[in-house]
């Protein structure tokens, strides 16, 4: 029987990694669970999670009741994410107004 993993250990975990060395054909690791898209986006857990309810986050599949994340759609998405700056150079200057 495979060893239990505690809630706090890293991913992919190690017996996770062994077995995927006897699977050829699945190649790395292609999906991930909300905690570890999570911490590879630096963001919350619950951030993911409001973000799937949103339906405004990276794609998500669901296997049954597990909801997991292909790493190219958390890549893609933090892509879509990508601003180079808050102010667009062709927006309107508002100027203040002297209250004298």
């Amino acid at each position: 029987m495979p060893k239990q993993t505690r809630r706090g250990s890293s991913w992919p975990s190690t017996e996770l990694l062994q077995r995927a060395k006897f699977v050829d054909d699945a190649g790395p690791v292609r999906f991930v669970d909300t905690e570890a898209a999570a911490r590879y986006l630096a963001l919350e857990a619950h951030s993911l999670e409001c973000y799937r309810s949103l339906d405004s986050g990276p794609a998500f599949y669901k296997f049954g009741r597990y909801v997991r994340y292909a790493v190219s759609d958390l890549d893609a998405w933090a892509e879509s994410c990508r601003r180079s700056t808050s102010a667009s150079p062709l927006a309107p200057r508002v100027l203040p107004v002297d209250a004298t």
